[in-house]
């Protein structure tokens, strides 16, 4: 058998290695390109399963922030709730009666209309002349917070507000559009305040130089499709609509009363589901349940509402795969009435 030889060639004028006709056959190629896209397949499925991991993580925090700073919000109006109100007497705000008014569903969200002083409006400077204000005073000079370009208070039409959470009063005549102005009450403001005093000594009515002025008024939280929103409704104009929070599933009460007057819960009744009768309310429990955006792939048929929240009872079999977050507070009333 004759042997055959390797050609080597030297190329002339360099001290290079020889080349050889040797180099990848095609199924070395072919090996080296499977191996290759086996390598990027793994590399690949691993990115889309850390990206999927990624993006429902990322919902899941939305839903937890977003669904949280909705219930904080709905917290704070309770706590706020009835200040500012007259503490005798009847009253009517926006045709509300009651400072807490709700509606009760075992097959819906419920919703709930909250009545109090919850944002600053101004600051009571003095009476119309400048001077100390007098219970028998109805025209007053206010002055708007610094931080706002205008009014709260519409002009031109009947106002609720509260004197420091003291005096109540209704307004007839309103501001303006200037930073200070004179206002007329419907009837007279009741009690005696001091002149603000002018700390900085600029001869203004600046904030916490007086007595703070709060707006009166009713917010509402309501469900609608899954959208959490807040109603607020500006002296009997057409109300605010504010979107709160979104994937919101549901939204249940329950109240609990101090019946026998001991100073807690009737031990016999705790929580009852009933819209309240606002006498000897003590404290609100909220159920706030959230849900992702969107579907999680690696949670194929895990997600399920919890079988009953308050008095609605909710589907067993939604198996979806959404995941869900139940938020339930207890809150007490600041100023129950009692």
């Amino acid at each position: 058998m004759i042997k055959k030889s390797k050609v080597i060639r030297q190329l002339p004028g360099f001290d290079s290695p020889p080349l050889t006709d040797g180099g990848f056959t095609l199924i070395e190629l072919m090996i080296s390109l499977v191996i290759s896209m086996v390598i990027i397949g793994a590399i690949y499925g691993s990115y889309i399963s850390q990206q999927r991991s990624f993006v429902a993580q990322d919902q899941v925090a939305e839903m937890n922030s977003t669904s949280k700073i909705a219930l904080d919000m709905i917290v704070n109006d309770i706590r706020e709730t009835g200040f500012g109100l007259p503490d005798a007497g009847t009253y009517n705000i926006n045709g509300f009666t009651n400072f807490i008014a709700a509606i009760n569903s075992t097959t819906a969200a419920d919703q709930i209309t909250l009545l109090g002083g919850f944002r600053r409006a101004g600051t009571l400077c003095s009476n119309s002349a400048g001077e100390v204000i007098s219970p028998s005073d109805t025209q007053l000079i206010l002055r708007r917070p610094a931080d706002s370009s205008q009014w709260i208070i519409n002009n031109g039409e009947s106002a609720d507000i509260s004197f420091g959470g003291i005096s109540f009063a209704v307004i007839t005549v309103g501001p303006g559009t200037g930073a200070s102005a004179t206002i007329t009450i419907l009837n007279a403001i009741g009690k005696g305040f001091p002149k603000y005093t002018d700390i900085n000594e600029n001869g203004l009515c600046d904030d916490r130089e007086g007595v703070p002025v709060y707006l009166v008024e009713d917010n509402t939280y309501r469900v609608v499709d899954t959208q959490l929103q807040r109603v607020r409704r500006l002296n009997g104009a057409s109300p605010e609509i504010d979107v709160i929070a979104e994937n919101i599933e549901d939204f249940q009460i329950a109240y609990g009363y101090d019946t026998d007057n001991n100073g807690i819960i009737d031990p016999a009744t705790e929580f009852v589901n009933a819209p309240p009768a606002t006498d000897r309310l003590l404290r609100i429990r909220l159920n706030l349940l959230a849900r992702t955006a969107r579907a999680d792939p690696n949670y194929q048929e895990q997600g399920n509402p919890p079988d009953k929240i308050e008095d609605r009872e909710h589907d067993e079999t939604t198996k979806d795969s959404l995941k869900r977050r139940l938020w339930q507070m207890e809150v007490a009333l600041r100023n129950a009435i009692l």
